[in-house]
């Protein structure tokens, strides 16, 4: 899944599904099936609270610089940094 599609996704998700564990989870299926992946239900809860670490842990800034340091096309960087500014 490129950048692109990748980002659509994240932005067609309702932030209230972001709120629980259970629409988390379906959040994440529902990612996963989008990339051609099934995910088991050990997988789903290993992505849940890598989330959730992520979510108290890491801000835009630290996101996108790693996301420079694993060779992600600095044009997409780019873009996402204008879509966080609007």
């Amino acid at each position: 899944m490129d950048i692109g599609k990748l980002l659509n996704a994240a932005k067609s998700i309702p932030k209230e599904k972001l709120k629980t564990d259970a629409g988390l989870k379906e959040v994440i299926r529902d990612l996963a099936k989008k990339g051609g992946k099934n995910l088991s239900d050990k997988e789903l809860d290993g992505y849940l609270a890598q989330f959730r670490r992520m979510q108290r842990t890491e801000s835009v800034g630290s996101m996108l610089d790693k996301l420079a340091k694993k060779g992600v096309n600095p044009d997409d960087l780019s873009a996402i940094k204008k879509k966080f500014k609007k």
